[in-house]
């Protein structure tokens, strides 16, 4: 299953792949391992890549920060808002650092997922 995914991932455009990711600007973890209605998405996902234990957990505590900062930006000002952007960027990019590094070769994969995951989260939402 993995290498069609991968081929088929090689070949889309690039501008096709960047206007359909989330990852890692949108709350996908927490989606996936905080929200009870992700619960089947995320069982699927961790079939898909044959995530340990160890890694399960590692992206449930990462989900856990994303919906602290998100939690976080509902009671600020504007000045506050501001300040916590570049805090979620940071906070973005270090997740994305993290994932990469606990799914090694698994981490293409895991981005295919995702897009093909939120392609169908978008269809469903505007359907």
């Amino acid at each position: 299953m993995r290498g069609p995914l991968l081929l088929f991932l090689a070949l889309l455009p690039v501008h096709a792949q960047a206007a359909s990711d989330p990852w890692p600007g949108s709350p996908v973890l927490t989606r996936l391992f905080v929200l009870p209605s992700g619960r089947a998405d995320r069982d699927r996902l961790i079939r898909t890549l044959d995530l340990t234990v160890a890694q399960v957990r590692e992206l449930e505590r990462l989900a856990g920060s994303e919906r602290a900062y998100a939690q976080a930006a509902r009671t600020l000002d504007r000045p506050g808002a501001r300040a916590l952007n570049v805090k979620l960027a940071a906070m973005n990019a270090e997740k994305d650092r993290k994932v990469r590094r606990l799914l090694g070769t698994d981490y293409t994969l895991f981005r295919g997922w995702v897009r093909g995951w939120w392609q169908a989260q978008v269809r469903r939402a505007a359907g």
